[in-house]
């Protein structure tokens, strides 16, 4: 299912298990924000840049967002952004590829 920009905004994620340090929450935030910016237009993020993100872990006092739900989420929206490029890319039918293209002047008959 696609994730749409408000999603991205507004997703919450599940703490770390006790015990264990999650992802630094401020730092998944903004990533969030760049992937909505991106979903609306206004940044250019790569299905590539979602896909090899590392966040820093959360500091000792604190337990910060479930890895196992922030890497789920970050997969659905490899999955929009990869949908989007793929149906955003030019489509020229190849029985019409030969009217795009000029022949030079020696061979025009």
């Amino acid at each position: 299912m696609p994730v749409t920009a408000f999603e991205a905004r507004t997703r919450q994620f599940d703490r770390a298990p006790i015990g264990a340090r999650g992802y630094y929450e401020p730092a998944v935030d903004a990533f969030l924000e760049r992937v909505a910016a991106t979903l609306d237009g206004d940044d250019d993020l790569s299905v590539s840049d979602v896909h090899n993100v590392a966040f820093a872990k959360a500091p000792l006092s604190k337990r910060g967002y479930d890895p196992a739900a922030v890497d789920a989420f970050l997969r659905d929206v490899e999955g929009t952004l990869a949908g989007r490029s793929q149906s955003a890319a030019y489509y020229i039918a190849p029985a019409l590829e030969h009217t795009h293209t000029r022949k030079p002047p020696w061979r025009r008959r």
